[in-house]
């Protein structure tokens, strides 16, 4: 029997389950295997440390396929999965279709998934929810039949971005809901839906918060802490540890690069550029730097530099950086999409993200490129969300220029700093003033250990992180098959 050492950084709590959990079935047998690349799939960055298969990162997990009718997945989550709002939510996915959606509740946890008839089916862990909040570990599979990797597809893509590619509140009511992990869903975003168009195997590098030169700031000071090329060449990020190790300790294996890399940065950095020129060329040039990391280690990769969905003001800068970037490289493999600002109309998720309606129209209008640029071919699939007309208009006052002046003013109204944000516009000063007085509130909440306050990763979490850490522990035993 081994001591699993789990860590967190927030406190757990018991979480509400979004989908059906059970015990294996007595009927049949049921054939124990490990997540290793003999049995199964990797979806996105993952890491085998010898046991487990371990991951944090948006849409990130495990496929394999088997025939027969049952199968069980045991997972162990760190420190911070099992957690009302900070914790770890997984979809199950057989033959295409989601057959379960849960938010871990146990450590370990067991998710058995009975499938009806016995035949060959396709089976998927996917993790719904972000990095930061969570990493989990696939310990164990259990299945009726033997169970083998499916094949690799034609295309791959990797996506780097911030909360809209974590697909952050995309199954919130409104842009009046706040940050909740049970509202995150990685298979709802524009980036997992044009996987889906190309059939292509996929890897989404994203954090919420985070940028290029600055993450969200809503005290005019630079955040340098929420830097995505910070975590770009680990296998993800997370506060919770496993015993007693971090995931982005761990180094991401490039030797099998992307056929393609989607950037969608520059929403978080301009709550820090807000139309200053002087932070605008530094945002460019780091810009710059961040195209040749990802070129550094994607030696053969195309390179699609995008933004726009919850605002365009720094389009023109990475439109700027992948011309300097050209002339002073002379790599052509690099161009840039400017996509369309999300339209009220299309519904808002939790604190002004994007809808999946939002996300299916950017996954089109991307596929378009995609296909224009470099004569993919889209597959016939439906990756549109069923159009309720009766959801209520909680925006009917307002029009797609308020919604573009809007979104340009905050990716999240509550201002916290795993909060994507754009710079405020000159005509929302009052709103400006109302979020900030939010972000005051939501500190004093979180400070007061209101765990309905959205999770902090700027430098006061970062300060307080360590002390945590050693205060925050425990022990989970399992035995290891």
């Amino acid at each position: 029997m081994k001591a699993r050492i789990i860590a967190a950084v927030c406190s757990a709590a018991v979480a509400l389950g979004c989908g059906l959990s059970q015990s294996v079935s007595a009927d049949g047998e049921m054939v124990s295997y490990e997540p290793t690349a003999e049995n199964v799939k990797t979806l996105g960055r993952t890491y085998y440390n010898g046991e487990s298969l371990w991951f944090s990162l948006t849409a990130s997990g495990a496929e394999y396929q088997f025939t027969g009718t049952t199968t069980a997945i045991t997972i162990t989550g760190d420190g911070n999965a099992i957690s009302a709002t900070e914790g770890a939510r997984i979809g199950f996915f057989a033959d295409g279709k989601k057959v379960d959606d849960v938010m871990l509740t146990e450590n370990p946890q067991k998710v058995t998934l009975d499938l009806g008839e016995d035949k060959l089916h396709t089976v998927s862990v996917v993790k719904l929810s972000e990095s930061a909040n969570s990493s989990v570990l696939i310990d164990e599979i259990e299945a009726d039949g033997a169970i083998s990797p499916t094949e690799s597809k034609s295309h791959s893509i990797e996506f780097i971005g911030d909360s809209i590619t974590c697909g952050y509140g995309v199954d919130g009511k409104s842009e009046n809901d706040h940050f909740l992990t049970s509202t995150e869903d990685g298979t709802k975003t524009y980036a997992y839906k044009t996987a889906q168009l190309f059939d292509s195997d996929y890897s989404m590098v994203s954090y919420s918060g985070y940028g290029v030169l600055s993450g969200y700031t809503s005290n005019d000071k630079i955040n340098s802490n929420s830097i995505v090329s910070k975590y770009y060449d680990k296998v993800g990020f997370s506060w919770g540890w496993i015993d007693g190790k971090n995931i982005s300790q761990v180094d991401w294996d490039f030797s099998s690069s992307p056929e393609l890399v989607v950037v969608n940065l520059g929403t978080n950095d301009a709550s820090y550029t807000k139309g200053k020129a002087d932070r605008i060329e530094a945002f460019t040039a780091e810009y710059v730097d961040l195209i040749k990391l990802i070129r550094e280690k994607n030696p053969n990769s195309e390179i699609l530099c995008t933004l726009g969905i919850m605002g365009q003001d720094l389009y023109p800068a990475i439109e700027d950086a992948v011309k300097q970037y050209v002339d002073e490289t002379g790599d052509t493999k690099i161009n840039s999409l400017k996509f369309d600002v999300q339209n009220l109309e299309d519904g808002l998720g939790s604190d002004w993200h994007p809808s999946e309606k939002t996300h299916a129209k950017a996954a089109h209008k991307l596929a378009d490129k995609i296909t224009e640029l470099y004569g993919w071919s889209v597959n016939d699939v439906d990756i549109d969300p069923i159009d309720s007309s009766s959801e209520e208009d909680t925006s009917s006052e307002d029009n797609s220029d308020a919604s573009s002046d809007e979104n340009s003013e905050t990716e999240n109204s509550s201002s916290e700093a795993t909060t994507d944000t754009s710079s405020a516009a000159d005509s929302s000063a009052n709103s400006s003033a109302t979020s900030s007085a939010s972000s005051s509130a939501a500190s004093s909440s979180s400070a007061s250990g209101n765990k309905d306050a959205s999770p902090q990763t700027g430098v006061t979490a970062v300060a307080s992180a360590a002390a945590i850490f050693f205060a925050a522990s425990a022990i989970v035993s399992k035995k290891k098959k």
